[in-house]
């Protein structure tokens, strides 16, 4: 009986960090970039909101291929219910920089957009 208590605190934990519960903007931002690059696109769409899930379903319409990419590192900011994400990757051999925005929706971090950081201020 104590096994199978231990089992289904196990599983209900493990599906509570799939869904977004109880993880920092950083874990979304690395899970969301990994779901992009291994062409699960649905997944990556269930951590997205507005235009960052615009953009997602873009990427579905578009086949949704995978690609290669290594996490290099991310920083984030949190300011209340909002979050900003610097994520650098190394694909190809050449390292990118990319901004993410999260917000909390129902109590979970979502992507709400991203974008190529091009270096150039406006």
């Amino acid at each position: 009986m104590k096994l199978r208590t231990l089992l289904v605190g196990a599983v209900a934990g493990l599906l509570l960090t799939a869904c977004g519960g109880g993880s920092t903007p950083k874990d979304v931002t690395e899970a969301f970039v990994k779901a992009l690059a291994d062409g699960k696109c649905d997944e990556a769409k269930g951590m997205a909101v507005e235009t960052a899930s615009e953009n997602v379903q873009g990427s579905i319409d578009a086949g949704c291929t995978s690609y290669a990419t290594e996490i290099v590192s991310t920083e984030c900011t949190e300011s209340g219910e909002t979050a900003n994400c610097t994520c650098k990757e190394k694909r190809d051999g050449m390292e990118m920089t990319f901004k993410y925005d999260l917000k909390k929706v129902d109590g979970a971090w979502k992507v709400s957009n991203y974008q190529k950081d091009l270096g150039m201020e406006m």
